[in-house]
């Protein structure tokens, strides 16, 4: 192992202890070990339990979610709590699961193309309520896309076109197709993790569902899809806005919500 990845993943496990504690951690090691016939571990977060593919990317997702934080955001809009989520590169779930925890009164929509990650996220989201697992792609327009293996594990399944190998084909849905079809009249955080495909989400026909957004988390994937940030700072440009970034997510507060808070551990 070269010098440079062992320091990186050293740092990373010592991260992780510091986050959530020595005895906790050896729980999870335990739980690792003794993943069950299916490949499988359970693991405990926040009195929920979730479940883990042994030699996935699941884990470093867990622990990025859940002991690092990626997405904490404490936002209020005139007092009110969050209450509409949607959850766009849901993977298996546990993004959906930290926000069901943090806002249990909130309705999430969790939106994932890949069907062994989406059956993952459905056991994972098992037991809570107002949640509800799409297995589609969000794009810009209704149609049929491949899915592509981006190379980088369970995690970074694409619809934009990559020299990775196609291993399947999903069916895209747009965000006006989920506001209508949940009758959405506001969206308190759009969560976005979608590969690249962010470009044409933020190129083409966001002008209707744009300005219901109270706060943004994206992550930008130029490396795979030169545009992506361009595009995405264009469709925003037109409101007043705060940024913060945590690991690979940009948080986005509109501004023009004037009652936001946002706090951050």
């Amino acid at each position: 192992m070269k010098r440079n990845t062992f320091n990186k993943k050293l740092y990373s496990t010592l991260r992780f202890i510091s986050r959530i504690g020595i005895m906790k951690s050896l729980l999870i090691c335990m739980a690792m070990t003794t993943a069950d016939g299916d490949g499988e571990y359970e693991l405990e977060w926040e009195g929920k339990k979730v479940h883990i593919r042994k030699g996935s990317t699941d884990f470093k997702v867990f622990k990025q979610v859940m002991a690092f934080g990626q997405y904490n955001y404490n936002g209020q809009n005139g007092g009110k709590p969050v209450e509409t989520i949607i959850d766009l590169g849901a993977n298996v779930g546990l993004s959906a699961v930290y926000f069901k925890t943090k806002y249990p009164n909130a309705q999430v929509i969790a939106v994932e193309p890949e069907k062994k990650n989406f059956e993952q996220m459905v056991k994972n989201l098992s037991g809570f309520s107002n949640v509800f697992p799409l297995n589609n792609a969000i794009w810009y327009e209704n149609k049929e896309q491949p899915i592509y293996d981006g190379g980088r594990g369970e995690y970074a399944f694409r619809i934009v076109e990559a020299n990775g190998e196609k291993v399947g084909t999903t069916t895209c849905i747009t965000i006006n197709d989920i506001v209508k079809q949940y009758n959405l009249k506001k969206i308190d955080i759009l969560k976005v993790d979608i590969e690249g495909a962010e470009k044409e989400l933020f190129m083409y026909n966001y002008k209707d569902w744009l300005p219901m957004v109270k706060c943004i988390m994206v992550e930008l994937h130029d490396g795979d899809h030169p545009g992506c940030t361009s595009a995405f700072f264009r469709a925003i440009a037109d409101r007043e806005f705060t940024m913060y970034g945590k690991g690979e997510t940009l948080t986005i507060l509109f501004e023009d919500t004037k009652s936001t808070v946002a706090q951050y551990a």
